[in-house]
């Protein structure tokens, strides 16, 4: 929508690593944790996620197409814990890539952000490599949180999962369990969000080969009304 923006704010003793705080008016706060250190390729996925084309333009597209044109006030109420949350973080997830293509995002980290951060570009490659490894372990993180939240597990158990099967540090590990235990089965929205997702846009011909057609179904997915159950069909 034309004139909309946002601002960054830096906190910290959160249980998350940011977070969109959408105000309406097309306008945004956007909240970084400094807790922990931020890895370099948390800033384009902080970014997009948050941002363009996340969080952000889902909450202005949903208020100005559904609220404003068509004068639907219940889109102008956001119930976290429900079903939109999935399409959410699901489409913010997969935005990402939508943003920044494999070649594309190596390209300019290497060209810009590592040497911004005084860091070895010649490393680039081999660290999405090994990223791209550890992505395959995202699920255990759910694991975690269904045996830690039906009781099968008690924090410490929990957490020495996630030591070993998610491959955390003690305090990246710490700070999942402080998200699970206050936002519970949040979690699995962003990965079987982003999954679902994925396949609903590439299953209807929004492939890589097909960018216009990619974009055209992310779009209409950040302004009409979904439900999970309806994109798996």
């Amino acid at each position: 929508p034309e004139g909309e923006s946002f601002k960054i704010e830096y906190v910290n003793d959160k249980p998350w690593g940011a977070y969109n705080w959408y105000k309406g008016n097309s306008f945004s706060v956007i909240q970084v944790n400094t807790d922990l250190p931020i890895y370099i390729d948390r800033a384009i996925d902080l970014a997009a996620h948050e941002g363009y084309p996340g969080h952000h333009v889902y909450n202005a597209l949903l208020e100005e197409k559904l609220t404003k044109e068509k004068g639907w006030k219940e889109f102008s109420v956001y119930p976290l814990h429900s079903p939109i949350s999935l399409i959410a973080e699901g489409t913010a997830n997969y935005g990402i890539e939508m943003a920044f293509p494999k070649n594309s995002r190596l390209k300019f980290e290497k060209e810009v952000l590592f040497p911004m951060a005084n860091l070895d570009s010649s490393k680039v490659e081999l660290y999405y490599k090994i990223l791209d490894l550890a992505d395959k372990l995202n699920y255990a993180g759910n694991e975690a949180a269904r045996n830690y939240l039906d009781g099968n597990w008690n924090r410490d158990e929990t957490l020495n999962f996630m030591l070993n099967y998610s491959l955390r540090s003690k305090e990246r590990a710490i700070k999942s369990i402080e998200f699970i235990e206050k936002y519970r089965s949040y979690v699995i929205n962003y990965n079987l969000g982003k999954d679902i997702v994925k396949d609903y846009i590439e299953r209807n011909g929004g492939t890589a080969e097909y960018p216009k057609r990619r974009w055209q179904l992310f779009e209409e997915l950040l302004s009409t009304p979904q439900f999970p159950s309806g994109l798996m069909e």
